[in-house]
């Protein structure tokens, strides 16, 4: 079975340390930046939640968000979050060696510019020992759906464009209350029990077309 993790979310809580930096930056900084002198009221609209970070944080264009987060802070941003809880990089490897008939890709969603080597930075940092990372961006969501059978992720819209012969596994987050999905997960620990019923559910459905197919 083809397993996919995404990063953010299920691994790193990028969003806390993008909170932290965006505060730093533009509300709390004891030095004054000359790019923040304008008319323009940077501002954090809550709840927070993980759909769209510019919803809730104002920038003065999509441009400056990016070179904020992709330019000016990634190392900070992405390389040194907290991951989504205490353990989950001992859960992933634990999971990975314990179920080598599987394989298991962790992705990176809409990353750019410097925050791919952040990312690897952040995947070294904390011990991953797999061997699949791949960055993708959200026009490819349909096509990697093609090339695994469980998606485990905190997006809203990669959960939306499941098909409806794969699997795919909420991972709870506080950014992502919004909406709920059929299977939830709290720690990747927990996927052992869904993985196991998905295979069983999968190998009963072919054992039951082979069965048509011989009448």
């Amino acid at each position: 079975m083809e397993i996919f993790v995404s990063i953010d979310g299920v691994l790193r809580n990028t969003i806390q340390k993008f909170d932290y930096h965006y505060k730093d930056f533009y509300f709390d900084s004891d030095v004054e930046n000359t790019e923040n002198i304008s008319d323009f009221n940077y501002d954090i609209i809550e709840p927070i939640y993980n759909d769209n970070l510019l919803d809730h944080y104002k920038f003065q264009s999509k441009e400056e968000f990016e070179n904020f987060l992709f330019i000016e802070f990634p190392i900070e941003i992405f390389g040194h979050a907290t991951t989504s809880y205490q353990n989950v990089f001992s859960d992933l490897n634990k999971i990975i060696y314990e179920n080598k008939e599987h394989n298991f890709t962790i992705l990176g969603l809409d990353h750019l510019a410097k925050s791919k080597p952040a990312t690897l930075f952040f995947l070294s940092k904390n011990g991953f020992l797999g061997d699949n990372i791949r960055f993708i961006k959200t026009e490819d969501i349909d096509s990697m759906w093609s090339k695994c059978d469980m998606w485990i992720t905190d997006s809203e819209k990669i959960i939306n464009k499941c098909p409806e012969n794969k699997d795919v596994i909420k991972f709870n987050t506080k950014y992502n209350e919004h909406f709920t999905n059929k299977k939830e997960i709290n720690k990747l620990i927990e996927i052992n029990e869904l993985c196991s019923k998905f295979l069983e559910n999968n190998t009963t459905s072919m054992l039951t077309e082979l069965q048509k197919n011989v009448e």
